[in-house]
């Protein structure tokens, strides 16, 4: 019994000498997945979102992730008699995940994440004249994934490729957002 427990011990000081912080940020294309159907004055359902992260990595494989991410917004606008509607529709919020790291070279990691996404998401409808605008904001918790690339270009810093994955609801409406983004991470 003493054994398993100086193993136990053991196993568990080895992990907690491995355990490291890291933080990061990414910058990419964001995609907000409005309906552009009926939609005559155009429709834009891509942004500019980001992403600034903080880890923990308990061991090589496993770590846990906190993050604030943007994902843009999307808009979209149509003729109803004389006045030009127009509508806007953003997401923000935090996501927390569990990340799990595979090593496929010693410089070269492949990432997916699964956790949750506490997302405020806002909708607009405005006119030129703003005499019949309109807005709601909710939030929400959905499930959230994640699969990412990084690559290390010195024993801190990474170059990392990152895919985010969620649901925005507002007012009833769900709609699917996503950021498709590089950065860099430092590890501690």
């Amino acid at each position: 019994m003493k054994k398993i427990a100086v193993a136990a011990l053991l196993t568990a000081m080895m992990g907690a000498a491995s355990a490291q912080a890291y933080i990061g940020g990414v910058i990419g294309r964001s995609h907000v997945n409005i309906d552009c159907d009926d939609y005559n004055l155009g429709c834009d359902k891509s942004d500019t979102g980001t992403k600034l992260y903080a880890g923990y990595k308990f061991n090589p494989l496993i770590a846990l992730e906190a993050a604030y991410v943007d994902f843009g917004k999307g808009s979209r606008g149509f003729t109803e008699g004389s006045d030009d509607v127009h509508h806007s529709f953003e997401a923000s919020g935090a996501l927390v995940a569990a990340a799990f790291r595979y090593a496929a070279h010693p410089q070269l990691s492949l990432v997916g994440r699964v956790g949750l996404s506490f997302l405020k998401t806002k909708f607009k409808q405005t006119t030129p004249n703003d005499f019949d605008t309109y807005s709601v904001s909710d939030d929400s918790v959905k499930p959230y994934i994640g699969v990412g690339i990084e690559f290390a270009l010195n024993k801190n810093l990474r170059l990392t490729a990152d895919a985010d994955f969620t649901t925005a609801e507002v007012d009833n409406n769900k709609n699917s957002v996503r950021l498709l983004g590089v950065g860099l991470q430092y590890d501690f």
